[in-house]
């Protein structure tokens, strides 16, 4: 059932059910766990459920945030497959990159991971993110994210391909867009005449123009 788009819309809809899940998800001790994470990540295909998932119910991010420390492999990856998903609606980018300890534990499976499907997903949703100006100071802060991010742009792991290299240095690349942008705006202010507060000169806000699909089918 749950590979149905129909389903997957219904499911995500009924919050017993999902907090059930969310709840099973944590019990990293018992083998079910996979199964329910595994299941969260088939309700993120759905791209009417995204906003639902991640403003309404708030307690999926932090547990897949936890499921992607999971010791079994299956559990990871479908963790890092659901935050692909959630991280490629710009509406909903700059809520996930706040989400406590998201972006040290997705740079962590970048790095760490061996499996060649989980490293593309986890290097994705970092991608995905990069592409929110509203994400540049969360990045920055957390150190992690331009290291592995250069990492893998050089191609330091002998199991890192040629389109990991690519996303990671396309994420590089619009992270540097973002510190350009501001430094010149603050530049303009310098500079140009005196403006209003609220003119668009005068603030630095996300366009909230989408630029890019990247989603794990």
């Amino acid at each position: 059932f749950i590979n149905s788009c129909s389903f997957q819309f219904l499911f995500a809809r009924h919050e017993q059910l999902v907090f059930t899940l969310v709840m099973v998800s944590k019990l990293q001790d018992s083998p079910s766990h996979a199964h329910a994470v595994a299941v969260l990540a088939h309700l993120t295909r759905h791209r009417g459920n995204t906003k639902w998932i991640v403003m309404r119910l708030r307690s999926v991010v932090p547990a897949l945030v936890t499921a992607i420390q999971s010791p079994h492999d299956g559990c990871r990856k479908f963790a890092c497959y659901a935050l692909q998903n959630l991280s490629q609606d710009k509406s909903c980018r700059q809520e996930i990159a706040n989400t406590p300890e998201l972006l040290v534990g997705l740079c962590t499976r970048a790095r760490k991971s061996t499996d060649e499907a989980e490293k593309l997903s986890v290097i994705s949703a970092l991608q995905n993110l990069t592409d929110e100006p509203g994400n540049l100071v969360p990045m920055t802060n957390t150190p992690q994210c331009f290291a592995t991010l250069i990492r893998i742009a050089h191609g330091q792991d002998p199991d890192t391909t040629e389109k990991m290299r690519y996303l990671a240095c396309d994420g590089l690349a619009t992270l540097s867009h973002w510190l350009r942008k501001v430094a010149t705006s603050a530049q303009s202010m310098e500079n140009g005449p005196v403006e209003e507060p609220n003119s668009p000169r005068a603030l630095f806000v996300p366009s909230l123009k989408v630029v890019t699909w990247n989603q794990w089918e």
